[in-house]
């Protein structure tokens, strides 16, 4: 029988009846014997325990608790979450060196951020890190130290104060109709010219896509369920229901019955590789003479952008994307002005 949290386990011996408490030490597992064998007095040397390693806190140094909170985000996030979790907590610590978990201020971020800033990408032609991005790994950065508050391990919030990078406002680039002509002109193959067509006609993200199963897809309810899986993880472990278009199931029809995969969209009858269809599209995108920086997920922006541009609410477009905020949907506000022109009219007065 167990017991368990984040940090600690309270696990009963079959040998000897007592109770022993499991925690991490360096991303290792450890066990303390309570020498109790009723499960109150296990529960209260496990308080006394936690509060010793809570006095001991400032004696945690930020090696050992990278080490200890990786432990857990492996267990606990997608495998793309841990590696970014991974890769920021490494640079934090080359900025502030191996010193207590309670020694790091809101400095440490901030030259974190100077730094990263400053950074070249490892592309072939190299080019500075995102706004967008250093921001990604400074709120991974706060979840973690909002973890270690969490675990005892700090009594403050040492990130308030803290600014986000600035990031210019600007609109999520999409294609027009015409240049979705152009693109899907230029594609020759089939399969992935139907790949980018659902894409565009559904919002879905490209891991959605190419992890979508047919026993995901209810063709008599015109839905599709998107929903983790063993090998897949929605983001944040979401789930929402998506309705297809008529288009849409045109193109699942005739996709269904083809391949002995249990997945949607293949390639010889195997499971697609994201990397290779980011690749790919890129080439169609250069070959149809389009802006170099649409990207697959540039797909998603276009469904958005044509569902506001035809008089969808932002509240639909929200709910179809799956953005947890709205936010997040309000990227697309700017396509609805001249949609306002009902609401500000309810103001008339005679000036004559």
């Amino acid at each position: 029988m167990s017991v368990t949290s984040p940090r600690f386990s309270l696990y009963k011996r079959r040998d000897t009846q007592t109770f022993s408490i499991g925690y991490y030490v360096n991303g290792k597992r450890r066990w303390k014997s309570t020498g109790s064998t009723t499960k109150p007095e296990a529960l209260r040397a496990l308080t006394q325990f936690r509060e010793l390693l809570a006095e001991r806190g400032h004696h945690v140094s930020l090696v050992q608790f990278t080490a200890d909170f990786l432990a857990f985000a492996q267990a606990n996030y997608s495998p793309k979450t841990f590696v970014i979790y991974r890769a920021a907590l490494g640079r934090l610590a080359l900025v502030a060196g191996n010193i207590s978990l309670k020694e790091v201020t809101a400095e440490h971020f901030d030259r974190y951020k100077a730094k990263r800033l400053k950074d070249k990408t490892k592309a072939k032609h190299p080019k500075e890190i995102s706004p967008v991005s250093v921001n990604v790994e400074l709120r991974m950065l706060k979840a973690a130290f909002n973890t270690a508050r969490r675990w005892k391990l700090l009594d403050v919030d040492i990130f308030d104060g803290v600014r986000l990078a600035e990031v210019l406002e600007r609109a999520p680039l999409f294609l027009t109709p015409q240049d979705f002509e152009r693109l899907i002109a230029c594609i020759r193959e089939g399969w992935f010219r139907e790949l980018v067509t659902f894409a565009v006609l559904t919002g879905m993200r490209r891991g959605e896509l190419l992890n979508l199963r047919w026993c995901d897809v209810d063709l008599s309810r015109k839905l599709v369920q998107i929903q983790s899986s063993a090998t897949f993880r929605t983001k944040q472990g979401r789930r929402r229901t998506i309705p297809l278009s008529e288009t849409a199931m045109y193109l699942l029809n005739a996709r269904h019955g083809k391949s002995t995969s249990e997945y949607v969209f293949t390639l010889n009858d195997k499971q697609i590789n994201a990397g290779w269809v980011t690749h790919r599209f890129k080439k169609y995108i250069r070959r149809a003479g389009l802006n170099d920086r649409l990207k697959f997920h540039s797909l998603r922006h276009t469904f958005a952008t044509w569902l506001v541009q035809r008089g969808s609410t932002l509240f639909e477009v929200q709910k179809l994307l799956g953005h947890s905020s709205s936010a997040v949907t309000e990227m697309y506000s700017h396509l609805q002005p001249e949609q306002m022109h009902s609401t500000v009219n309810r103001i008339d007065l005679n000036l004559n």
